[in-house]
């Protein structure tokens, strides 16, 4: 019996860092009998990364069963009725227009048009051919090292495994990694959106800072706030007096 396949990645989109996480694999497989089923693959060492309120669950899937594939066979997961046309709706018509389409197939609508549900942060997107570990030089990165902070957090947001000169990101790791890089990303947007002193008060600033390697600072900073590390070990990790280190801090907040 022949049959036609549609596939897609459910994701979210972390609105304090603009990172997109890829929570599950999803298929519609359509017969030329008009049978039709889904299948969901979540991608759990992903999902472990969110919590609520970012993060509340895919509806209609018990995720604590922990199933590799939920399968709905001749049944829309409330997944995919909630948030595409239902056939008899009156400008379904239109709607199949406006994403290019002949017909109804809810997958692919939800593919290619950028409407969201209005009751969560969830979307699909068509998946990427790429797969396997992706691997990283480091040093010929482009840009700083937040911007390499940032490249890696949207690789292993991905479900993916990153491997470099030295090290791997994996399932074993993938949270604590996670967490660090989310918060540099974090702290470095936050300086950012931070206003430019004025030439008065950086005349009253008195004699010019110490520059301070920042991502040795941001990742002191992360281990202090996490009780990992002492006031002092902090400073010293930043290369900076405990003094400073505590100035700083405030000056950010």
């Amino acid at each position: 019996m022949k049959e036609a396949t549609t596939r897609g990645v459910i994701c979210l989109e972390d609105p304090e860092t603009g990172v997109e996480y890829h929570l599950a694999r999803i298929e519609y497989r359509e017969r030329e009998d008009e049978t039709f089923s889904y299948v969901i693959e979540p991608n759990y060492s992903v999902i472990s990364l969110l919590s609520p309120p970012l993060f509340q669950g895919i509806p209609g899937l018990n995720l604590d069963l922990k199933r590799k594939r939920y399968v709905r066979e001749n049944r829309t997961p409330v997944f995919i009725s909630e948030r595409t046309p239902a056939e008899n709706r009156e400008d379904v018509r239109k709607l199949l227009d406006d994403a290019d389409m002949d017909y109804l197939n809810p997958l692919e609508w939800l593919i290619r048009t950028a409407t969201r549900y209005g009751g969560d942060s969830l979307f699909v997107r068509r998946p990427s051919e790429e797969s396997g570990d992706v691997v990283v030089d480091m040093p010929s990165m482009e840009g700083g090292m937040r911007e390499a902070a940032e490249l890696l957090l949207r690789v292993i947001a991905t479900g993916q495994n990153v491997r470099g000169d030295g090290f791997v990101v994996d399932d074993a790791n993938r949270g604590a990694v996670h967490a660090l890089l989310r918060a540099l990303c974090l702290k470095g947007k936050k300086r950012k959106s931070a206003p430019c002193p004025s030439s008065e008060e950086k005349r009253g600033r008195g004699r010019r800072r110490k520059p301070v390697d920042e991502i040795r600072y941001e990742y002191a900073v992360v281990q202090f706030e996490k009780g990992l590390m002492t006031a002092e070990e902090a400073a010293r990790k930043a290369g900076v007096s405990r003094a400073t280190f505590f100035r700083r801090l405030k000056e950010a907040q």
